[in-house]
């Protein structure tokens, strides 16, 4: 089972509140579409061409925050202090995952996140806007005013995508390709910071 007896209290707590923030961010996404009539389900057409641009996109943000945050950081301020962020306050959530928690989490975000912020708000308040709401619910902490910048550039990107293709496909596995690896990536850092 996903939430087995031996799983450690923090990581449960972790996948609940995970389920639940994301659970709540799907109803949300559902009552606003029923009342402003959005048929965003109707972009929903998997085809092997957009399933594999959303491949492709997911590849090349990887690429890209990898070497913003591991190269970036040496140069740039800004790019450290993500980096600082990601090390001491996001990879230690991650540390007692499994591979199926980790897919698990990534699909959630990943499908969900994308239904509302592009699916539902794009549709209603533009590109940027719609970002800018994705970045503002990536802030957990007033020193993490950065990181959620950081995350709207990422969902101006994602809402590209979006606005190009008119498929949600392509952001939705972007985004689960994206945040699978940086969650596995980020959790095998913090353990290795740990064993040290």
């Amino acid at each position: 089972a996903l939430l087995g007896g031996n799983m450690k209290e923090s990581t449960r707590q972790l996948i609940i509140r995970a389920i639940v923030i994301e659970g709540g961010v799907l109803g949300i996404a559902l009552i606003w579409t029923y009342f402003q009539a959005i048929p965003w389900w109707k972009t929903l057409t998997p085809t092997l061409r957009y399933i594999c641009i959303g491949i492709g996109a997911g590849i090349v943000l990887l690429t890209l925050n990898y070497l913003a945050i591991e190269y970036g950081a040496r140069y740039v301020s800004f790019f450290r202090t993500i980096k600082y962020l990601l090390e001491q306050d996001v990879s230690p959530l991650f540390r007692n995952l499994h591979l199926g928690l980790v897919t698990l989490i990534a699909i959630l975000s990943g499908v969900i996140e994308e239904t509302f912020f592009r699916g539902v708000l794009q549709s209603q308040f533009g590109l940027v806007l719609s970002s800018l709401f994705f970045g503002l619910a990536h802030i957990w902490k007033t020193t993490a005013i950065g990181y959620g910048i950081y995350a709207a550039v990422i969902g101006l990107y994602f809402g590209g995508l979006y606005e190009i293709t008119g498929n949600l496909w392509v952001p939705i596995i972007a985004h689960i390709l994206n945040n699978f690896v940086a969650i596995w990536y980020y959790m095998q850092s913090s353990i290795s910071r740990s064993d040290q």
